[in-house]
């Protein structure tokens, strides 16, 4: 007896509805049936982050576009997420308390292997290892961020901003007016990490900086950065197709793969040459090349070196980048607190170059950093898988404990946590005061825990050291286009906010005007 094929189709729908609704259902059952979203796509899905946001689809960006209504507004500390049709049920907080309870002890926590994935390209690092290799790469990297490194760091930004100055042309002028604040933040902290991270010795023009291929290794670092999750989305055979985006993209990745090595062994072969080398050198690389010939805890493979490296460099300056960017335009829509830095330096450091010692003084201007990390924090979601059943207590909807179970994917909203209005009132309000007396451990823009990020005085001494130079000498004001008022830019501008290469921070174009002081 044969069936017709509309018997074919109504068997062939009955089973892939049986199916997806035998996954969903094991999909809820997962997270214990708690309540969240239930979309197309989880976002963390290559479907679901390519698509756009729309009332079936969250999208990649979700935790920032929704950042005032999530969480059913505020009223859950932790929330669901099983997608109907693809991805891995998960969970999401938007709690400080939750995220301190998570990751104040990391041994009951895992790093996802598949979500570090853009760590992963180059080699295994301090960002994406586990438990006792995270304790060996901190254990190798940590002595190199010392008192020494410090003081590199604010005479290597003092020499850049001066570079800065004169290359742009700003000698001498009252006003200027400059398209995108960004574009200098990003340039300045990359010639930071250069210098006092791998011992580069490039300036702020271009023309002689080593070569990565056809283009500098600026550019190559930006062009990789940029297209990382590109990378990982397409399949190798697509940068072969006769796409001249695609196969320049892959040109770069790998001439900056040949760069990378080549840097690593010249280094090794330095250090071979001359041991002392590494009682006299201050950067982080040689240290990391160093721990090629190390042992048992402290030693390094070939491929370890480069994903350290790589880490770094892109942890070193593209965050640290889009913050300062941030806090110039801030500073520019808030003139009372820009008033209040500007006078603290002023006070501080009137007619000379600042020191290590002034910088502990320099409080309100440190808020101003920390307070625009605060509002776009670099590290948009911290990913972590339960390698235990772990029991939370939750404060709402009400009092109560929640058991994640063993293998569950917690997603932990660095957005949600800064925007919440119980842990930081008006949170889309910039108050620097916010910050004030607070120490370093409870700073949690940086992180939260053991695995609080292990550069964070570096980048503060950076972002420090330009303030002080930059606010001394000039007053910042928001580029209004015709009749705006500050509201209006602040929306404008302010609101636009995603992926930067692989941080997070303001997508729009910050222009200012730079007015000199007296």
């Amino acid at each position: 007896m044969s069936l017709s094929m509309d018997g074919v189709l109504k068997a062939t729908g009955c089973f892939f509805l049986f199916c997806w609704s035998y996954s969903f259902l094991k999909g809820l059952q997962a997270v214990n049936y708690a309540a969240g979203y239930r979309p197309m796509f989880s976002p963390i899905t290559l479907v679901g982050a390519m698509l756009p946001m729309t009332w079936w689809n969250l999208g990649l960006n979700w935790t920032w576009k929704h950042r005032k209504t999530a969480y059913f507004n505020q009223k859950y500390d932790i929330i669901s997420m099983v997608p109907w049709l693809h991805g891995q049920p998960s969970y999401y907080t938007g709690s400080l308390e939750v995220a301190q309870q998570l990751l104040s002890n990391e041994g009951r926590l895992n790093k996802p292997r598949k979500l570090s994935s853009p760590f992963l390209l180059w080699g295994e690092n301090v960002f994406s290892a586990n438990h006792d290799d995270w304790k060996r790469h901190r254990r190798i990297l940590a002595p190199a961020f010392n008192t020494k490194t410090y003081a590199m760091v604010l005479e290597q930004t003092r020499n850049i901003y001066r570079d800065m100055v004169e290359s742009e042309g700003w000698e001498g002028k009252s006003a200027i007016t400059i398209d995108s604040a960004a574009g200098l933040t990003l340039r300045t902290a990359f010639l930071v990490i250069v210098r006092c991270g791998f011992g580069m010795s490039l300036k702020w023009v271009t023309d002689d900086e080593e070569n990565v291929g056809d283009t500098n290794v600026g550019h190559a670092l930006k062009v990789v950065l940029d297209t990382t999750i590109l990378r990982l989305l397409l399949p190798s055979w697509m940068y072969q197709l006769p796409i001249q985006k695609l196969r320049t993209i892959d040109q770069t990745w790998r001439s900056f793969a040949k760069f990378m090595r080549k840097s690593v062994q010249s280094r090794y072969e330095e250090l071979a040459g001359n041991p002392q080398l590494l009682d006299t050198s201050d950067d982080v690389f040689t240290r990391l090349v160093s721990a090629i010939d190390g042992e048992g805890k402290n030693k390094l493979d070939m491929d370890e070196v480069i994903g350290n490296t790589f880490v770094l460099m892109f942890a070193g300056h593209e965050t640290t980048a889009v913050t300062l960017a941030a806090t110039l335009a801030y500073l520019a829509l808030y003139p009372n607190e820009q008033q209040k830095a500007h006078s603290e330096i002023v006070s501080i450091i009137s007619h000379r170059d600042p020191t290590l010692e002034d910088l502990p003084k320099l409080t309100h201007t440190l808020a101003c950093f920390q307070e625009a990390l605060r509002l776009y924090p670099a590290g948009q979601t911290l990913t972590r898988e339960t390698a235990e059943d772990i029991h939370v207590k939750v404060s709402n909807p009400s009092a109560s404990t929640m058991v994640l179970p063993k293998g569950s994917l917690m997603m932990i909203d660095m957005i949600g946590i800064h925007r919440n209005p119980r842990a930081f009132p008006v949170p889309d309000e910039f108050r620097p005061s916010r910050w004030y007396g607070i120490s370093d451990p409870d700073v949690t823009m940086f992180g939260i825990g053991p695995r609080a990020c292990i550069g964070r005085k570096f980048s503060q001494t950076e972002a420090l050291t330009f303030l002080s130079l930059f606010l001394r000498e000039w007053k910042v004001e928001p580029a209004l286009q015709n009749g705006e008022t500050f509201a209006q830019y602040e929306e404008r501008v302010m609101s636009k906010a995603g992926h930067v290469g692989l941080s997070f921070g303001i997508t729009k174009p910050i222009g200012l005007v730079l007015k000199r002081r007296a």
